[in-house]
């Protein structure tokens, strides 16, 4: 029920961001993850993508929505396990400057749909994660931009107290701006 509702209301708020005065767009992206704390004590580094919407409130400031896949094998020969999240987080991003590149900030939040894989077994929870990180955004021409970023993402355990998933993520992408 938590996953109907969430896409619901993501999916209920595009038109009207549609229809506002801001600029907005698409981007992709794709890159590697490095685990950290005690999940990189447990994981191999990963790789993934993700996708997202984003609109401009004002000058400098950017809403997103944004979804992917991240996944990472069990740092074991002899254990074939694996891992992967995917999120579905909202977000806001604050830039630095203006010009051919601008550096930013970015903070979101969400849920994460976790899976893991192995011995004939397959376990689904949700967790909620958030994530800090910065980039720099490089103008190609005036809707077309290309992305490098960085972000510490930490995915809580419900089940497990002292337990964090906690990774970070070097990503590079295409971003498009439609007005």
């Amino acid at each position: 029920m938590k996953k109907f509702l969430t896409l619901l209301i993501i999916l209920a708020s595009v038109p009207a961001l549609a229809y506002s005065q801001g600029s907005i767009g698409i981007s992709a992206q794709g890159g590697m993850t490095l685990p950290i704390g005690d999940f990189g004590d447990w994981v191999k580094p990963g790789y993934g993508g993700t996708g997202f919407l984003f609109f401009q409130l004002s000058p400098g400031i950017e809403v997103t929505a944004t979804s992917g896949k991240f996944m990472w094998d069990w740092d074991s020969e002899e254990i074939d396990v694996t891992l992967s999240s995917i999120p579905l987080l909202l977000g806001v991003r604050y830039y630095l400057g203006e010009g051919g590149y601008a550096p930013y900030a970015a903070l979101e939040g969400g849920l994460h749909f976790l899976k893991t894989e192995g011995f004939g077994i397959v376990s689904e929870t949700e967790e909620f994660g958030y994530g800090i990180g910065g980039g720099l955004l490089f103008r190609v021409t005036n809707n077309f931009f290309f992305d490098l970023g960085v972000k510490y993402n930490s995915i809580s355990d419900s089940e497990a107290t002292d337990f964090t998933t906690e990774f970070l993520s070097f990503m590079v992408g295409l971003r498009i701006a439609f007005k």
